[in-house]
């Protein structure tokens, strides 16, 4: 089964994204930072009101569905010379069956119809199989920051491709 890409555009898409935002997050990260912490960092970063503060700073969000059911979210912002893939993020379940992958590739076809030189993304530092599966499909990692996200600090590692 393909799955299918619902553009967030609605209120009720957005608060269903930043469900989706909670449980995903909520599970990623819950080795890296402690419940409150990581409970404020998803309330700064992917609660539905910070969803539409990207969606105003022209941020795309699209929820990922198979059958019907949402089992993911990316997002991704034109800038520059680059399309910038803010997030990518699948329900465990749905890991390791290409879905990824194919997010990503239309994310670069995307970059090189609307003329951008390459995709960039950043990607914690900690999160081993997420920068793996940046540098297979031939991502360049850089040099680890840390970022300050409302007084909660994380250690990013950007990643890059030229297309």
């Amino acid at each position: 089964m393909k799955p299918d890409y619902k553009l967030v555009a609605k209120a009720r898409y957005i608060h269903m994204t930043a469900d989706l935002a909670a449980e995903v997050w909520g599970e990623c990260y819950k080795k890296f930072y402690p419940p409150k912490t990581l409970a404020a960092l998803i309330d700064r970063l992917q609660s539905a009101d910070a969803i539409e503060a990207d969606m105003d700073g022209g941020a795309n969000y699209f929820i990922v569905q198979l059958g019907g059911k949402p089992i993911g979210y990316f997002a991704w912002k034109m800038e520059n010379t680059a399309l910038r893939l803010m997030h990518l993020y699948l329900l465990p379940a749905y890991r390791g069956r290409a879905l990824g992958r194919d997010i990503l590739a239309s994310c670069e076809r995307l970059a090189r119809s609307d003329g951008k030189g390459r995709v960039c993304a950043e990607v914690h530092t900690k999160a081993l199989p997420v920068l793996a599966f940046f540098k297979e499909r031939g991502y360049r990692p850089g040099a680890p920051v840390q970022t300050d996200a409302g007084g909660i600090l994380m250690d990013l590692t950007p990643v890059e491709k030229f297309l």
